[in-house]
């Protein structure tokens, strides 16, 4: 039976990994990190999970073979304009989010699992989303699919006739999984479990937890509650939080067409609920007589 980064390759194609093809990449260890630590879920706490999940993450990037340094060091960047690495809470949100990517894909690829294989059924699906985005009708170009879905290799590689395949090998984790003896005070404080404190960074988020990053069964556990929108911050943290909610407005663009508009709606609603409140006024300076002063 081939091993799991075998057959990773063979989805790959022949030329190989190429820069184009990180997004994709990044679902693929995300996808593989959750079968890692899947069988020690149950007996975890949540931020044991998400800790364990970003730690088995980074473990899988640092195995891959054939990968140059560098371009390991981007696979799990949150995006390719701020370049940051993906903290515990987004990789746990992209975690669900892909979930949903690929049973959008089951769905849409079933039907045309008819007199084709399975990758032939693939290669339609992209065709078809090709023509339904450009409004051409010509062949989608290679690596297409990339830029525009990158849930597409995952399902390539995991699945097989509508279902998950039963033959794929079993995960194969890098190291054992990390269990934190004690929850941080901030998941994306740059103070770091000691197993995540070498290798692979985990990055630093101004947001952090906030409603943006993290909700269990629809409930916001961000800890924001009244203080989302706190009246003593300074100015350099205030542009800050700024900047990072317009880099995760900017990542949702890029789930445009592949989760539904109420969902990235709901996104939305809760970055603009992440954002701390606009200043107080400066006060009027009021004219003094020459006598008060004195």
């Amino acid at each position: 039976m081939t091993t799991w980064e075998a057959r990773l390759r063979a989805v790959f194609g022949p030329q190989g990994y190429e820069n184009c093809m990180r997004r994709s990449l990044q679902t693929v260890i995300l996808y593989e990190a959750n079968r890692c630590i899947a069988p020690a879920l149950s007996t975890l706490r949540p931020f044991q999970r998400k800790l364990a999940y970003i730690d088995m993450a980074n473990a899988l990037v640092e195995s891959l073979e054939g990968i140059m340094p560098h371009q390991k060091a981007e696979i799990l960047w949150r995006t390719g304009t701020s370049k940051e690495a993906m903290n515990a809470e987004t990789a746990w949100k992209r975690r669900k989010l892909l979930n949903k990517e690929l049973e959008n894909i089951r769905v849409a690829v079933s039907p045309l699992l008819a007199n084709r294989s399975h990758d032939e059924a693939i290669d339609a699906y992209i065709q078809v989303q090709f023509e339904t985005v450009t409004g051409n009708t010509g062949p989608a170009p290679p690596n297409w699919q990339h830029a525009h879905n990158n849930a597409i290799i995952c399902y390539r590689l995991y699945y097989r006739g509508g279902e998950i395949d039963p033959t794929f090998p079993a995960p194969n984790p890098p190291k054992e999984i990390y269990v934190a003896a004690e929850k941080p005070m901030d998941l994306s404080s740059p103070v770091l479990p000691e197993s995540l404190a070498t290798g692979t960074v985990l990055a630093t988020s101004i947001i952090g937890n906030r409603s943006v990053e993290e909700t269990v069964d629809g409930q916001n556990v961000s800890g924001l509650g009244e203080q989302g929108n706190e009246k003593g911050i300074n100015p350099e943290s205030r542009r800050a939080i700024l900047q990072e909610v317009r880099q995760h407005l900017d990542l949702l663009k890029e789930f445009e067409g592949i989760i539904p508009e109420e969902d990235l709606a709901k996104r939305k609603r809760e970055l603009f609920l992440a954002m701390p409140a606009a200043p107080p006024p400066a006060p009027k300076r009021t004219n003094v007589s020459l006598e008060e002063e004195v």
